[in-house]
């Protein structure tokens, strides 16, 4: 029988080949309950979310990946939590805030699909807010730079916690997940573009310095 570690080394190794990527800023998720929210491009991004912690992480996933025995088993490994593709599903959302409760992590794609256009991020689905205020928990963006792309390595950044406590006392209307939906968009936003802005420049800064040195 698989474990979740085991399969865990698996699917990084994978990974690692196929599409490789360097994790940034790991130090910043703790240990205990959050939830972790990234950009979706491919489905190895879930490997992303995992690599976050030596903590067991719970995916939310769609229900139609469980059609296929050989996904449904590794989603049954890894304690995943399946729900319906218009996101309205109380089993769901049940099962996140119990896995939440007890101490644990749950991940989550927001834009609800993979981005196959050229925008930043596509709109929130919304639910990371919900599960957050819900179990007074904080949220980590985790995004990846640029699309993933075949044997090419992509930067991982991880963000600073994204705080929600403003809400925990609130009696909560559909406005205000709105609003923390937002917080939480332009929490990913903010990282994406500010790991651009600080390793493309790094890139940009050591081509000049190796011209330099040529030129020289």
């Amino acid at each position: 029988m698989l474990t979740y570690g085991f399969l865990k080394k698996i699917m990084v190794a994978v990974t690692q080949i196929l599409f490789p990527f360097k994790l940034i800023g790991k130090e910043k998720v703790k240990d205990g309950a959050c939830v972790l929210v990234g950009n979706h491009y491919r489905i190895w991004d879930i490997v992303h979310m995992a690599c976050t912690t030596k903590e067991k992480v719970h995916f939310i996933t769609k229900k139609e990946l469980y059609k296929n025995k050989f996904l449904a088993h590794l989603c049954d490994i890894v304690e995943a939590i399946p729900v319906s593709r218009d996101g309205n599903d109380a089993a769901a959302i049940m099962a996140a805030l119990r896995y939440l409760k007890k101490g644990e992590k749950i991940s989550m794609f927001p834009e609800g699909t993979r981005n196959r256009t050229e925008e930043e991020l596509l709109p929130l689905k919304g639910g990371a807010a919900l599960f957050a205020i819900k179990a007074k928990v904080p949220v980590y963006p985790v995004m990846c730079l640029r699309k993933t792309r075949f044997f090419r390595r992509t930067k991982i950044v991880i963000g600073d916690p994204i705080d929600l406590s403003r809400y925990y006392e609130m009696r909560m209307t559909a406005e205000d997940y709105a609003e923390a939906e937002e917080t939480i968009r332009e929490a990913m936003l903010s990282v994406k573009r500010a790991g651009l802005e600080l390793y493309g420049k790094k890139k940009k800064n050591g081509k000049k310095k190796k011209k330099g040195s040529a030129e020289g």
